[in-house]
């Protein structure tokens, strides 16, 4: 197995979560500043409004008292002003936020879709299409979660907070206490119900997933459901479901329903406090002394501190379920990859292939043993040796190791023992567009990518040439089906046109294309029908005039001729 090496650099210290969020800030520096900006003006103009309030109304006080007339029209415009522009603030922050978000997102999958294709084969044998596909998009998505409504959002809810809380204490010292005492029971009350309210949603998303699991089963059964008069146990089957969900709803809408009430309740009964204490005479009244534009004010205050507390809670809850997902990101960023190609090799001009003589095996197994897991080796010693132009048919039972065989030729993998070689050539050692040159691959069933039928064949690589694509139609027969589509090779694949026969010559015509000197099929027609085999053996037998052929068959039906090789307890016989 390939092992990551310091000096050729596949160890990448710079492949860490940290660093994807620090370079995205960089590259991205007159955003990072919006949204500081962003945030710094929203928590200002958020304090703002009920200050010129508090003046608006104590000026109308004194002038009821025969002192000077306030300027009503200024404070209330200005009052207004304050109100849409700390909303404007507010809209900008978030949609800045959520910008700088999706760069992280961009940033993270780009970097991991690079350590894929730098990942060996036996990444994939450990990790599924699906494992993967929720790496790529359900945990990167926590991550962009973690960035926009978990850590930017919590700073600025804090410093909304300690803002509010400022304020509070530099007006109404008694008051500003009484929230310090009340914020840290808000705030546990609240995690409370954040922590209840989630374990309520998980139980009926379980409860959803069940039912959508259960219906279908049923339908499929239904003929023996009725056969084995098992309608009364599917019955409360889903009344058991169903009495699940009903009550994860039922406790979610109760958190839901109790929360606001509670805290409006505790924000009326701090300021009714502080008021019943302002009325007691010294000492209490010089602590909670205020005027009445200061109890209005106070009042919007303390309505607007417990908007930071849930949020907080809220974002505190996004951080600490993103750790999960930040976790699996972190081991697939620290997955060993596969050994950096030398430069000069990674031109075509550089990969010259070795001349097809008699002195150059153009395949060499020998003494090989490779096991994917510890203990379990699926070859052992095994050996193999095959000259330019020999066609060769590998036998054996199913999970003998044929195909493991195949992708150790690929390059795939890399033997635990022994050696590989390809024409004289380490094939781990190739870069792909070297070992296309080399050898054409045809596995079991054709993998179509989105795009035209040439692309499909050429698989997006720009050196191959349109005639290098008509040639390759030509041998697997192909050429007047594709000539007949209204843009020839140049039509966008659409699967449903092409029989599974024209499919598996398509899959060949991209083995051949590059006019490889080793062709390798693996159980080619194992998928098809006796009258479509037999039109696609005569087109293997065409693509493999002139080649070193090594198949893999089960049926005497598939077999090309040539030399039969025995794959059988991890050694090869004939």
């Amino acid at each position: 197995m390939n092992r990551p090496n310091d000096k050729s650099g596949t160890t990448r210290t710079d492949d860490g979560i940290r660093q994807v969020l620090l370079s995205t800030l960089r590259r991205n520096l007159a955003l990072t500043c919006e949204v500081a900006l962003a945030i710094a003006a929203s928590v200002v103009l958020g304090l703002l409004p009920p200050i010129v309030l508090q003046q608006l109304v104590d000026g109308l006080t004194a002038a009821l008292a025969g002192g000077p007339t306030p300027n009503v029209v200024g404070l209330a415009t200005a009052y207004v002003a304050l109100t849409l522009a700390g909303g404007g603030a507010q809209s900008v922050r978030e949609a800045a936020i959520t910008a700088l978000g999706e760069r992280v997102t961009h940033a993270m999958r780009t970097r991991m879709e690079a350590k894929l294709r730098r990942l060996p084969a036996q990444y994939f044998s450990r990790h599924g299409a699906g494992e993967v596909t929720s790496l790529f998009v359900a945990d990167v998505n926590t991550l962009e979660d973690l960035f926009s409504s978990g850590v930017l959002s919590l700073v600025a809810d804090a410093c909304s907070l300690v803002g509010i809380l400022w304020v509070v204490l530099a007006h109404c010292l008694g008051l500003g206490l009484v929230l310090l005492v009340a914020l840290p029971a808000v705030f546990a009350f609240t995690r409370h119900v954040q922590r209840r309210t989630r374990q309520a949603q998980a139980a009926r998303r379980a409860a959803v997933a069940d039912a959508n699991q259960a219906v279908p089963e049923t339908m499929r059964c239904l003929r023996m459901i009725g056969l084995l008069g098992v309608q009364g146990h599917m019955l409360r089957r889903y009344d058991a479901i169903v009495e699940r969900g009903f009550a994860a709803m039922e406790q979610s809408n109760f958190y839901d329903s109790v929360y606001s009430p509670v805290v409006i309740t505790t924000g009326a009964a701090v300021t009714a406090l502080s008021l019943d204490l302002a009325t007691l005479g010294d000492p209490w009244a010089s602590l909670f002394g205020m005027t009445a534009g200061t109890v209005v004010a106070m009042i919007q205050y303390v309505s607007q501190v417990f908007t930071p507390i849930s949020d907080i809670g809220m974002e505190i809850q996004t951080i600490q379920s993103a750790g999960a997902g930040l976790d699996r990101i972190r081991r697939f960023l620290a997955e060993e990859e596969l050994p950096a190609v030398p430069m000069a090799i990674m031109e075509p001009e550089g990969t010259a292939q070795p001349a097809g003589t008699k002195d150059v095996p153009a395949l060499e197994v020998r003494d090989v043993s490779f096991a994917y897991e510890p203990g379990a080796p699926i070859l052992a010693g095994a050996n193999l040796t095959v000259v330019p132009g020999q066609v060769v048919t590998i036998e054996g039972r199913t999970g003998a190791g044929k195909s493991t065989l195949f992708g150790l030729v690929l390059g795939l993998f890399s033997p635990d023992a022994g050696s590989v070689r390809l024409l004289g050539q380490d094939p781990t050692a190739l870069p792909p567009c070297a070992r296309r040159r080399l050898m054409g691959y045809v596995p079991q069933s054709f993998f179509a990518l989105d795009g035209t039928i040439a692309q499909n064949i050429t698989l997006r690589d720009p050196t191959i040439t349109d005639p290098q694509v008509a040639r390759s139609l030509e041998l697997v027969g192909l050429a007047d089906a594709v000539a007949a589509l209204p843009q020839g090779a140049q039509t966008p694949l659409d699967q449903a046109s092409f029989s599974q026969g024209q499919l598996q010559l398509l899959s060949l015509a991209r083995a051949v294309v590059c006019d490889p000197q080793v062709l390798l099929l693996d159980e080619t027609t194992a998928n098809l029908d006796s009258a479509t085999e037999h039109a696609v053996m005569d087109a293997l037998l065409a693509a493999s005039h002139g080649r070193t052929v090594v198949s893999i068959s089960h049926r005497t039906s598939g077999f090309l001729g040539g030399r039969q090789v025995m794959l059988a307890d991890g050694h090869l016989e004939g």
